[in-house]
């Protein structure tokens, strides 16, 4: 008679199944763009219930949704969140970060790249190290949340509607106090209003970091948008509107060069 498996050997079997499957339905979604759960029962060979289970997973971290209409299940915008540090750095570090370092010699007030990962903008690069104007010296990978943010409010007001949706969806259940206004959908009509009317993201007189404001621009190249520059400032020497009025033709003429970099990789 055959010795059983153990109890540790069995879960860790059951684990990995579980992770095939889940990249199965990943990768099969990403070459059929919508499918029922039929359709992806057919394709992969998953039973329809732990089908259910996968894609309920998946919908409820963002990287799913189901459409009203059909039923169809699709992957969001998110999903590109997974490929960063695969191929998404290099043109931070190539292109970016001298085109950054140029701008801040400019202006002298420290200058970020922040992009958005899930239901928040993450630090990518920053000239803060290198600023004789900086108060702080916040290094890359810093979370910033999304919505008391200037760059994630400049993320927000122009990233794509299906995407802007599936953040707020997400930020909605959030716990996170900074996170809180999502659930006001007058309010973030309101953030997103003022920040397409100014051309800008702001933060100034608020809870979070206080001692500072800042204004972002999005950077878009011909396919999509990529990130958000930023400046920081010191906020009882700048206001908003005084930063824009000085800063913001070189922001965009750096934003306009990182995107035409990023286009011609």
């Amino acid at each position: 008679m055959p010795a059983r498996m153990p109890l540790s050997q069995l879960r860790n079997a059951e684990q990995q199944r579980s992770t095939l499957r889940t990249l199965t339905v990943l990768r099969t979604l990403n070459e059929s763009t919508r499918s029922t759960v039929s359709e992806l029962s057919k394709t992969t060979g998953i039973p329809r219930p732990s089908l259910y289970r996968i894609l309920e997973t998946m919908r409820g971290a963002g990287y799913v949704r189901q459409a009203e209409d059909d039923g169809r299940y699709q992957l969001t915008s998110l999903i590109r969140s997974l490929s960063y540090g695969f191929e998404e750095y290099a043109w931070i570090k190539d292109v970016a970060a001298p085109l950054l370092h140029d701008l801040q010699r400019e202006i002298l007030w420290p200058t970020d790249l922040a992009d958005s990962v899930g239901d928040a903008m993450y630090l990518r690069e920053t000239t803060r190290r290198a600023s004789p104007l900086a108060i702080d010296h916040r290094a890359p990978g810093l979370r910033v949340p999304m919505l008391v943010s200037a760059s994630g409010r400049a993320y927000l007001a122009n990233c794509p509607d299906s995407e802007r949706e599936e953040i707020l969806r997400i930020l909605r259940r959030s716990t996170n106090p900074h996170d809180a206004v999502a659930k006001n959908r007058r309010s973030v009509a309101r953030i997103l209003m003022t920040t397409r009317a100014n051309g800008y993201g702001q933060r100034y007189g608020e809870d979070f970091m206080p001692e500072t404001g800042s204004i972002a621009i999005p950077i878009k190249t011909k396919k999509r948008l990529i990130a958000c520059l930023n400046i920081t400032f010191i906020a009882s020497a700048l206001t908003p509107k005084q930063a824009a009025d000085r800063y913001l033709p070189a922001m965009k003429r750096t934003a306009n060069a990182i995107a035409a970099g990023v286009d011609n990789l």
